[in-house]
């Protein structure tokens, strides 16, 4: 099984998008991006509107090669309405989709109804992945039921999922903010992975629209993968990769797990590459260079710029 982190915070931008082969498929998760629309009360600098351009080549590439495309939920971060992606790449492709009228929000109802409009004359399938399992030769892939997106189901609801190869498993949660709900821990009985892709909670809204409460619970849920036998390695990031010092208040835990022989990295670790928390760096980066990146994304589409990063 062939792994590639496509586009994360780590790696520059608001995503999750994660490219899989196995020996019976191509399969890409969530191929979209986005940025954060407000962070220290700046919009996005020029380097990090640079950024999702250059993430967008990437993905619009991965796109092309992939049989199925697979949407957790209806975030801009994980999926996108034509305004990156070119659309004619989605031509013959089988989308795998979280289901757009039940368990779902007012918003991404509306985002998935203009998503799916604009696939279904185009794709060769798409079909409801809730509570589903689905097989391609000796490739399964295991869907989660709808799980609420963090603590409460405001943002609506999320689908996990696992995909298991002959000998080889990876588990990919998608937007739990680091899993602080009881509901959450259904996703450790999926599978038994050898990696774990994990969104970390959100600590940069800790105890202004995250609670102290839900991130113990969050760290509950990832002491909980040291149980799991098989797991390897844990890729953590998305929400908690929007802060510096993330590591400092899950140290701790990476310490117990590198006792037992289990690792805890970003995906830039994991790729191999350099970080690029440019979010977290939003001030820094206007300090050195004012320039709003806005500008740079103007001649997209209204749609987009109006709802980027929204969660």
């Amino acid at each position: 099984m062939l792994l590639k982190l496509i586009a994360f915070e780590s790696l520059g931008v608001r995503s999750q998008a994660t490219y899989i082969q196995t020996n019976n498929a191509l399969i890409f998760i969530d191929p979209s991006a986005a940025l954060a629309p407000r962070r220290y009360g700046l919009p996005p600098h020029k380097i990090e509107a640079l950024r999702l351009l250059e993430v967008f080549r990437n993905i619009n590439s991965f796109i092309q090669d992939s049989e199925y495309i697979i949407i957790t939920h209806y975030h801009y971060d994980h999926h996108d309405p034509g305004v990156f992606v070119d659309v004619n790449l989605y031509k013959d492709k089988v989308f795998l989709v979280k289901d757009p009228q039940n368990n779902i929000n007012f918003s991404q109802k509306i985002r998935a109804n203009r998503f799916l409009n604009i696939i279904k004359d185009k794709s060769k399938d798409i079909k409801i992945i809730d509570g589903k399992i689905i097989n391609f030769g000796e490739t399964q892939l295991v869907f989660s039921q709808p799980l609420p997106h963090g603590e409460s189901n405001k943002l609506g609801y999320v689908i996990s999922l696992c995909i298991k190869d002959k000998d080889y498993a990876v588990l990919f949660t998608s937007d739990i903010e680091g899993g602080p709900l009881k509901e959450h821990l259904q996703i450790i009985k999926m599978c038994s992975p050898r990696i774990a892709i994990i969104d970390g909670p959100p600590t940069y809204l800790l105890d202004y629209k995250y609670s102290r409460e839900s991130f113990k619970r969050s760290l509950n849920f990832l002491k909980s993968f040291s149980e799991i036998p098989d797991l390897e390695i844990i890729i953590l990031d998305h929400h908690i990769c929007r802060e510096l010092n993330y590591l400092n208040k899950i140290n701790k835990i990476i310490e117990e797990f590198n006792v037992i022989g289990k690792r805890i990295l970003n995906a830039a670790n994991f790729m191999g590459v350099d970080t690029q928390f440019l979010e977290a760096l939003r001030k820094e980066l206007y300090n050195k260079e004012p320039v709003n990146g806005i500008d740079i994304l103007k001649s997209y589409k209204k749609i987009y710029i109006e709802g980027m990063g929204e969660e």
